[in-house]
């Protein structure tokens, strides 16, 4: 019942993650009269229905983060390797990838207007990425079950925004064109070795990491480690493409677009 939107979304994702009885995420739903709230809304009553709480590994893997690792890439670091599960439980490891280039690229949440047209993007240049060698791995600090609704591989959520995406069915590619692994970066364990800062915006209901990018070379040394400062500032599949087909790893951010608050 609290007047503002962040905080009733915010509520619709806990008694998601908890595993609220249904009927209590209905109510609010019901009375929901912002976008974000019915999304949260949406996405906790799939994931009640399902039995698929939060995942206690979430936890366990916050109360182990080093803050002595946290860190920033710079261009000439060696990429520190790492270990993640994707979305279909398998796992992907860095040092497995050595010898071709890697993109890194880590995304905000299934919201996210551009990270599903990054997605649509990177789907549109399979062909251009394998000619070049180019490893694309996408990276997301949710649990498992966040991050397939990010992939369409558990439900799709009616967008307030899915009539700006490109193609005739904007959601409904990914569990059958994508090509590269989606990785499930709980509690940020990668994201804070490579500097994405998370938790240091707030965007809708969420606190989420800066929209990082980091191109590894076959040798495993960072050629780009660009942290971006709001969502859509930071190279596009096309430019990261570029960059990789002529060797040269400079990018200047647009700058900033303030709004008239």
């Amino acid at each position: 019942e609290d007047p503002a939107p962040v905080v009733r979304a915010h509520a619709a994702i806990a008694l998601g993650q908890i595993g609220e009885p249904n009927a209590t995420v209905a109510r609010l739903a019901d009375a929901a009269d912002h976008p974000d709230v019915r999304h949260q809304c949406a996405v906790a009553q799939d994931r009640i229905e399902k039995g698929v709480p939060v995942e206690p590994a979430v936890a366990d893997q916050l109360a182990a983060l080093e803050p002595s690792a946290f860190g920033r890439m710079r261009t000439g670091d060696p990429a520190p390797d790492f270990a993640l599960e994707d979305t279909e439980g398998d796992t992907w490891r860095l040092s497995e990838a050595r010898g071709k280039t890697v993109v890194l690229l880590w995304v905000f949440a299934d919201w996210c207007p551009v990270c599903h047209k990054e997605f649509h993007s990177l789907i549109d240049r399979e062909e251009q990425f394998r000619e070049q060698d180019v490893e694309v791995v996408t990276l997301e600090c949710h649990d498992r079950y966040r991050c397939r609704v990010m992939t369409g591989a558990e439900f799709r959520p009616a967008y307030w925004f899915a009539d700006e995406l490109p193609g005739d069915h904007p959601l409904v590619p990914y569990p059958d064109d994508r090509w590269w692994p989606h990785l499930v970066d709980r509690a940020a364990t990668v994201g804070l070795r490579y500097g994405i800062d998370p938790w240091q915006f707030a965007v809708h209901s969420e606190m989420v990491n800066r929209p990082t990018t980091v191109i590894i070379d076959p040798e495993g040394t960072v050629r780009l480690a660009y942290t971006g400062r709001y969502w859509g500032d930071r190279p596009t599949i096309g430019q990261i493409l570029d960059m990789i087909e002529t060797d040269t790893y400079d990018f200047e951010a647009p700058p900033l677009r303030r709004g008239p608050h």
